[in-house]
């Protein structure tokens, strides 16, 4: 397989883990890269900066900027090195150009990372978005707002997926975990030992894969694997099935692809949107 680069990292001193905590459980994983997306809440990227270059080309960064930021702060992170904005799909700034902030990642060249839930990709904010920027390269996240709550026969969930027909749009796979409940299953019908794990997930035993929701085989039916990109969703996800789960499920799903629709998914789609080698 080519490198593997997680699309999806929270990294932080105050909340969440430093860097080198999630080193450990890339190297642990085999992991090669990674983007860190900033959490809410939270619009110093100095953190982000100072890992980026204390880590060169290893790593990519999207930024959060005030919602009142006319372009001022965007401008300044990026000329620190942060090549992404982290924009929910229906954000507007409170000045007088609502859409400054995409605007200003669009003459940038910037990747955003939207957040989303199914509704707000239906919205007609993100309607005017895609329409008035048709070249910006936007990544909606966690798997378009599927959760576990999320029941067929997925009506809204495939509406939103037809934002496909957009080019500079791709999605992000997260670890099953995020809607599909597999504590059940890795404590229950699998055991708790790693190797029946492990050998389950080889296989693509039923009693795993048949429980899961169809959810990322509409994505992939949608996007097509050149438009999709993994990420762990870590450090929550410590919280889920855990970060090592979080790559061996989504691979395991994806072993009856080609080896490049593999590499597309787990490394080669987010080289080529988040500039990684």
């Amino acid at each position: 397989m080519a490198h593997i680069i997680d699309t999806h990292c929270h990294v932080g001193l105050h909340k969440y883990e430093p860097l080198e905590t999630l080193i450990y459980h890339m190297n642990r994983a085999g992991v090669d890269g990674a983007v860190f997306i900033q959490y809410m809440g939270n619009s110093d990227n100095s953190y982000l900066v100072d890992c980026l270059r204390r880590h060169p080309g290893r790593f990519a960064a999207a930024m959060i900027v005030p919602p009142n930021d006319d372009g001022a702060a965007i401008r300044t992170w990026a000329a620190q090195g942060i090549g992404g904005l982290r924009l929910a799909v229906d954000d507007l700034a409170t000045g007088a150009d609502p859409l400054i902030q995409w605007r200003t990642a669009s003459e940038l060249g910037l990747v955003v990372s939207a957040r989303c839930s199914i509704e707000s990709l239906l919205s007609a904010e993100f309607a005017r978005v895609v329409a008035t920027f048709p070249t910006l390269s936007i990544v909606i996240e966690h798997l378009a707002g599927a959760k576990l709550d999320l029941q067929p026969p997925y009506a809204n969930f495939k509406k939103a997926l037809a934002l496909a027909r957009f080019p500079n749009l791709t999605i992000k796979l997260p670890g099953f975990g995020e809607f599909y409940n597999l504590t059940t299953l890795f404590h229950g019908a699998l055991g708790e030992n790693q190797a029946e794990l492990d050998a389950a997930l080889a296989s693509r035993a039923p009693a795993l894969f048949d429980q899961i929701p169809p959810l990322a085989d509409l994505v992939l039916e949608a996007f097509g694997p050149e438009r999709i990109m993994w990420g762990s969703d870590w450090p929550p996800v410590s919280s889920r099935e855990g970060y090592d789960n979080a790559l061996a499920v989504p691979r395991a799903w994806a072993s009856t692809l080609s080896q490049a629709e593999q590499d597309a998914i787990f490394g080669g789609t987010a080289s080529r949107v988040w500039k990684l080698a």
